[in-house]
């Protein structure tokens, strides 16, 4: 079953990126490509990114959840990427600190009001070490969107109606 919120096209498994800004890049062309974002999309994230980190230290590697404001964004959507050699980002609420990141879930909703919810589940979320492992693993965007819908999407779709 296909979720409103999920498009395999926003889906990057294995990755080999040197930085976040290559990969809000590669994510932020697949939103803009799509019509789901306004041009100036990859802007606001990396904008956002300097001033909000968001990389979020959990077991067994990190994960960034990076997002920007809902005016940015045509239709809500969630993006992912799994990346082969982790990528600094600087810790969610830190002034400096970073964590290395190997999975990166991009927020990309449209309504403001949405986004805090949608944020504490995706981090509810990331807390689970064997849901990490299991997106770690992932090797189809088939796969991936059976897993977010199965894990991510039930926690989500209360929110963000």
């Amino acid at each position: 079953m296909s979720n409103p919120l999920l498009d395999k096209d926003l889906i990057f498994l294995n990755k080999d990126v040197k930085n976040y800004e290559e990969i809000f890049e590669l994510l932020g062309h697949a939103m803009i490509e799509k019509g789901y974002a306004k041009d100036t999309y990859i802007h606001g994230l990396k904008d956002r990114e300097s001033q909000y980190p968001t990389g979020v230290p959990v077991n067994p590697i990190g994960v960034a959840i990076p997002h920007t404001d809902a005016s940015y964004v045509n239709e809500s959507k969630i993006g992912v990427m799994t990346l082969k050699e982790s990528v600094p980002f600087g810790v969610m609420g830190t002034d400096g600190e970073q964590v290395d990141v190997r999975i990166v879930i991009l927020l990309g909703l449209s309504d403001s009001g949405t986004h805090l919810k949608a944020l504490q589940s995706v981090i509810e979320l990331i807390q689970s070490e064997s849901f990490i492992r299991d997106m770690l693993e992932l090797e189809t965007q088939e796969d991936a969107l059976n897993l977010l819908n199965n894990q991510l999407l039930s926690k989500l779709e209360e929110e963000v109606k």
